[in-house]
Parts: C-alpha cells; structure tokens; sequence
C-alpha cells in the first residue's frame, strides 16, 4: 500500500457501465382548469378539516392543565397525583384515538368524494 497520507487507489476490474439517461419529470397526461379547481377545492376541506380536529384536540385536552392546578396538592390529599396520572395514562389516549378515527374517516370521504365528482364532470 502506501505511505500515510497516501489516497488509496482503486482498481476498476469490468467493464463500464453504459449510462442511462436520468428520468424527467413526467408531464402529465392532461391539465384542464377543471383539474385544478377540484384539487383545490379538495385541499380547502381537508384544511377546513384538519383545524376542525385540531379545534376538538385543543377543547378537550387544552383544559387538563388548568383542572390540574385546581386539584389539591399532592402532598396533602396523595390520591390527586393518582388522578392525574389516570387521566393523562388513560383518558386522554381514548380521545385521541376517536378523533383521529373520526378525522382518517372524513378526510378519506373528502377524497371519495372529490373523485366521484371529477368522474361525474368528464362524462
């Protein structure tokens, strides 16, 4: 080998590839006005949608820290801490997973919908 310092060198044993061009962008297969207006009719309700949920989120948990403060300290009254750790372990993973369902179950009627439409409107 070589010195320190020294590049290693490498050595090319086959023979060389032939090179592909790179893939372009594909352009697509048709762009009408009508496409465009869909798309964003369909982004508008899924936004509209997703602030709908987060609103939800924010209503029922936002609170919790504001009712955790008026609990009485835990080193009077023992059994608040186990309230809120209840509450935090247990209670607010069953609201989480109902409007997330509920958010998964109208955004996918959302794009149903959209496309349904647009199969209506080339006809």
């Amino acid at each position: 080998m070589g010195g320190p310092g020294t590049p290693r060198r490498e050595v090319v044993t086959g023979a060389p590839r032939t090179s592909r061009p790179a893939p372009g962008p594909v352009p697509p297969a048709r762009t009408r006005p009508q496409d465009a207006a869909m798309v964003r009719d369909l982004m508008r309700r899924q936004l509209r949608l997703s602030v709908l949920a987060f609103g939800m989120l924010v209503g029922l948990i936002g609170p919790l820290p504001v009712v955790f403060a008026a609990l009485p300290d835990p080193a009077v009254r023992p059994g608040s801490a186990l309230l809120v750790w209840a509450v935090l372990g247990v209670g607010a993973y069953p609201v989480f997973v109902v409007i997330g369902r509920w958010y998964v179950v109208r955004a996918e009627r959302n794009e149903r919908d959209a496309v349904e439409r647009d199969a209506g409107t080339r006809r």
